[in-house]
C-alpha cells in the first residue's frame, strides 16, 4: 500500500498542485502519444523528459526504482522471452543441459521497443500517483465520467490491500503456532496443499469482510459516490502545463513522422 499513496511533499510540489482532472488527462495522453511512437531515439527521448520533470518535481530515484520492481514478474517476463521466442536473424544460442534457445535480431528491437514503452508508462503514472492524494485522484476520475463501478473497484483495491495483507499475516501467524514447516521448495506436496489452502481461506475471508463493509457503508449513507476533494477549477496555471506537457508528446510524435517520411522518400 506504500507504493500506492501519494507522496505528502510531492502534493505541495507545483505538479502536485494541478488540477486532478487536467494532470489525469495530461498523463494518460503522453502514456497514450508515447506508446504509438516507433523508434526507439524517440522513445528513449521521451523517457528522459519524464525523468527530468520526475527531478524538478523531486521524486527520488530510489522511490521510483520501487515501482520497477513491481513490475518484473509481468512486463519483465515477457521482455527477456521476445528475443527468443520472436523469429529472425540469429544472434546468439542459449544452451543449458536441457534445453537451448536462439536469440534474434528482431526479438531483441521488440523487447528494447515494449522495455522503453512499460518504462514511459510506469514512470508518467508513478509521477500522477505520487503527487495526487488517493481521493482527490477517485474524483478527479468521476468528474472525467468513468463508470462509478470502475472507480469504487480502484478505491476499494486500494483501501484493502493492506487489510489483506495483515489477514495474510495472522493466517501465517496462526498456521507457525500450529508447527507448520514448510518444505525446501513449492513441489513440495505439504508446502502447496497448505498453501492453497490458505489461498482458498483468504478469498473466502476477504468476500465475507468485504459484505460486511459494504452493509456498513450503506448504513452510513454510501450511494456509490466519491466525496468532491474540493479542488474542481482549474487555474491558467493549469491549462499551461497540462498543455505543455501533451505539446512535448506532439512534438515528439511529429518528429517522428518527419524523420519517418524523409527516410522514406
Amino acid at each position: 500500500m506504500e507504493l500506492l499513496a501519494a507522496n505528502p511533499q510531492l502534493v505541495k510540489s507545483g505538479f502536485g498542485r494541478l488540477e486532478t482532472r487536467l494532470k489525469i488527462i495530461s498523463i494518460f495522453t503522453l502514456v497514450v502519444i508515447f506508446s504509438t511512437l516507433k523508434s526507439p531515439l524517440y522513445l528513449a527521448g521521451g523517457t528522459v523528459f519524464l525523468l527530468v520533470l520526475a527531478a524538478i518535481i523531486g521524486v527520488s530515484l530510489s522511490t521510483l526504482l520501487k515501482r520497477f520492481v513491481w513490475l518484473i514478474p509481468f512486463a519483465g517476463i515477457m521482455i527477456i522471452l521476445f528475443p527468443f521466442i520472436t523469429p529472425g536473424k540469429p544472434l546468439f544460442t542459449l544452451a543449458t543441459p536441457f534445453f537451448s534457445a536462439t536469440a534474434t535480431e528482431a526479438g531483441l528491437i521488440k523487447a528494447g521497443f515494449l522495455a522503453l514503452r512499460v518504462l514511459n508508462a510506469t514512470l508518467a503514472v508513478s509521477l500522477l500517483v505520487l503527487t495526487t492524494p488517493l481521493q482527490e485522484l477517485l474524483h478527479g476520475f468521476q468528474q472525467l465520467k468513468v463508470p462509478g463501478i470502475m472507480v469504487n473497484l480502484i478505491a476499494f483495491t486500494l483501501r484493502y490491500f493492506e487489510v489483506l495483507a495483515d489477514e495474510v499475516r495472522r493466517m501465517k501467524l496462526a498456521r507457525k503456532a500450529r508447527g507448520f514447516q514448510s518444505g525446501s521448495n513449492l513441489l513440495h506436496w505439504h508446502t502447496m496443499k497448505t498453501l492453497g489452502l490458505l489461498l482458498g481461506t483468504l478469498f473466502v475471508r476477504s468476500a465475507e469482510r468485504g459484505e460486511r463493509i459494504f452493509y456498513a457503508m450503506l448504513a452510513r449513507g454510501y450511494r456509490g459516490e466519491v466525496a468532491c476533494c474540493g479542488h474542481c477549477t482549474p487555474k491558467l496555471r493549469d491549462w499551461i502545463t497540462g498543455l505543455g506537457i501533451v505539446l512535448f508528446g506532439l512534438a515528439l510524435k511529429i518528429a517522428e513522422w518527419k524523420g519517418m517520411g524523409q527516410w522514406l522518400s
